[in-house]
């Protein structure tokens, strides 16, 4: 569980991290709407991790969706030859996997 929350709020600060960048590329509003998307994105994600890592079970499927959609996403740039995507698609098995395995369930119903 620990790994998945990790692994969730690494890839939160990654996408606002990439909010910033689109903004300083210099498009015009285009930049600006992708920064905007990329940034609500990011504090989706980072708020429902740092929720799971308080015990909030209703986080989990949020969690879960946003792992696998950050695996499809990564794995893409992954296999048109990006290495370091593989390190995105990596992370966002793990916030899926992990947050699914037994002894999380059991963490959650735990102190729920």
């Amino acid at each position: 569980m620990t790994l998945a929350v990790i692994a969730t709020v690494g890839l939160a600060l990654f996408t606002l991290v990439m909010a910033v960048l689109s903004l300083a590329s210099g498009h015009g509003r285009f930049s600006g709407g992708v920064a905007l998307a990329l940034v609500l994105w990011g504090l989706l994600v980072g708020v429902m991790g740092v929720f799971l890592y308080r015990g909030a079970w209703w986080a989990r499927g949020s969690v879960v969706a946003a792992g696998l959609l950050h695996v499809f996403a990564f794995g893409q740039f992954a296999l048109d030859g990006s290495p370091w995507a593989w390190l995105g698609a990596a992370a966002g098995l793990v916030s899926a996997v992990g947050v699914v395995l037994p002894t999380s369930t059991a963490w959650l119903r735990s102190i729920g």
